[in-house]
């Protein structure tokens, strides 16, 4: 499928102590550079590179992006207070290869967030978005002091405080101590005529804490106290988030389903919501790659069949509007659909940071580059603990789930490369056997094992093939060095060494490009439907719609 300059991918669940975070996968294409609106998802990505993804998904990691619409999304970044790290997810299709909610829902699944320090109760939780996030930043939010900027507001400190007390000693006098207040003010107050210094904006700005903050542990955790609030303001202001957990769900095409953590009363609070806004779903439509004529550029076959990035299936719309609602509330992705017996509702939350844009035109806020809306997931009735959460997902998406049940076939053959590589006692395929890439699967030799070998010394896997068994575990293998074309959009493969006695340890398999399920034109694609009581009529754009 074409998906524009870069491929854009998540996992579907974070682990934040006994606590599970949903992540979705999506991509996205350059469609968009049509629309006059900036994407907000481009505020929930990271590279692939700082975002770690399950094992053996490939090198070109760069060319990859991650959103984590959970605490991923909703954790803020300060560098110097960072007190959570993540780690590699997991991954499974979640349902039978023969359901037709194959492809309809995330793989990816169990990424973890740890605490690397104490966290006191009812201090804030911050991730490590990179320097580059507020580097590349600067306009938007000022030249934020980085690590090593602390570290030299800190030495500046020290050499400061240590001449203003050798010079006490020498002479003790109010109008010296003056002197040195009025000299620390002057350096601070050039931090406003420079704003470009970020060591100058790490300088606190009142003179008389500086030994405090120093004896403290230095600048860096100047604001450490401040991101602490009492656990009754909290409660007073704040919304439970773990009243769900995950769970494997009681509809075996769902996969997996959110259930209640613990007795939540009718009217009660399921789960809060925060809401990413998509003014316009075009911008998630998918198409195949042809050739173009103009220079044989890569294209997408507009009139070929479309389909959407999976993300819309973790989204709100409405059938009469282009609008689509994405939340990141935590565990919220995981809730499945019930059209007869839903034990929760969505409504508007009563503490939103935009409620006057439910009163406007989506061209009016369409392009703000920050979310405004949230919902609250709101129990119906009493949801006892461990029973599974569920919500009328809409009478469109229930149609358009029924057509899709009634035009579903499995795919023949394919098992996905993570499956192929848990295969206990496998039977590897030989050149005389069906090629693996008609599965849309290639195998691959690790470097640790042939790279003494081959003429390619880049300490990177190859693409590989068996020519024969020649033992239990002993294979003759060949090498197949690839390249690609990026104009053309294909690959060429250039034979190469040929080694005798390679372990099955060497071996193991890698997804080709968009042949996983999520991938598929026959996916399932459909928003869950907002309720036409709360959505408003001031958002409606009829037939520019979609669904």
């Amino acid at each position: 499928m074409f998906a524009g300059d870069r491929s854009y991918a998540v996992g579907d669940t974070v682990t934040l102590g006994d606590t599970v975070i949903p992540i979705i996968e999506f991509e996205w294409h350059n469609e968009r550079a049509e629309l006059d609106y900036r994407f907000l998802w481009d505020e929930y990505t990271w590279n692939g590179n700082v975002f770690p993804p399950a094992e053996e998904e490939g090198d070109e990691l760069d060319l990859i992006m991650f959103a984590s619409p959970g605490v991923g999304a909703a954790a803020n970044s300060y560098l110097s207070l960072v007190n959570i790290e993540d780690s590699w997810i997991k991954i499974d299709r979640g349902v039978k290869a023969d359901s037709p909610g194959i492809g309809a829902s995330s793989p990816y699944y169990g990424r973890e967030y740890q605490a690397t320090k104490d966290i006191p109760a009812g201090a804030e939780i911050f991730v490590d978005y990179g320097t580059n996030y507020f580097e590349s930043r600067s306009e938007t939010y000022g030249y934020i002091p980085m690590p090593k900027s602390y570290k030299s507001a800190d030495r500046l400190i020290g050499k400061f405080l240590l001449k203003r007390q050798q010079d006490k000693r020498r002479r003790r006098s109010r109008k010296l101590n003056q002197l040195w207040e009025d000299t620390y003010n002057l350096i601070v107050e050039s931090a406003i005529t420079w704003k470009s210094s970020r060591v100058l904006n790490a300088l606190p700005s009142n003179y008389s804490h500086l030994p405090l903050i120093m004896k403290e542990g230095g600048t860096a955790l100047q604001d450490f106290n401040r991101s602490i609030k009492e656990l009754s303001w909290l409660e007073e202001n704040g919304q439970c988030m773990d009243n769900i957990k995950v769970g494997q769900s009681e509809n075996p095409d769902a996969g997996r389903g959110a259930f209640a953590n613990r007795f939540i009363p009718a009217g009660g609070l399921v789960a809060p919501a925060p809401l990413i806004h998509i003014p316009d779903l075009k911008v998630l439509r998918m198409y195949n790659a042809i050739n173009g004529m103009d220079g044989g550029k890569i294209i997408p076959d507009i009139h070929g069949p479309q389909t959407f990035q999976l993300i819309m299936n973790y989204c709100f719309g409405h059938q009469e509007s282009t609008l689509l609602l994405c939340p990141y509330g935590l565990l919220t992705a995981f809730i499945n659909h019930s059209a007869e017996k839903p034990n929760t509702r969505i409504q508007w939350s009563k503490d939103m940071r935009h409620p006057e844009w439910r009163e406007q035109a989506i061209h009016i806020w369409g392009d703000e580059y920050h979310t405004g809306f949230q919902i609250d997931f709101v129990a119906l009735r009493d949801i006892e603990e461990n029973e599974e959460i569920t919500i009328d997902y809409g009478e469109a998406w229930e149609k358009a789930w029924q057509e899709h049940v009634l035009n579903f076939a499995p795919r023949e053959n394919y098992i996905p490369a993570y499956e192929l590589n848990e295969v206990e006692n496998i039977t590897y395929r030989t050149i005389e056997d069906r090629p693996y890439e008609l599965d849309g699967v290639t195998m691959w030799c690790r470097f640790y094992f042939i790279g003494k070998f081959t003429k390619h010394k880049e300490d990177e896997d190859i693409e590989c093939r068996i020519l024969k068994k020649l033992a239990d575990d002993s294979y003759l293998v060949q090498l197949m060095h690839s390249t690609n074309d990026q104009r053309e959009g294909t690959r060429s493969y250039e034979t190469g060494e040929i080694l005798w006695d390679v372990p099955s340890a060497a071996f193991y398999f890698a997804d080709m490009p968009y042949e996983r399920d999520h991938h598929k034109f026959t996916s399932f694609r459909h928003p869950m439907m907002i309720p036409d009581d709360i959505f408003p009529s001031v958002w409606k754009n009829g037939n520019e719609a979609m669904f």
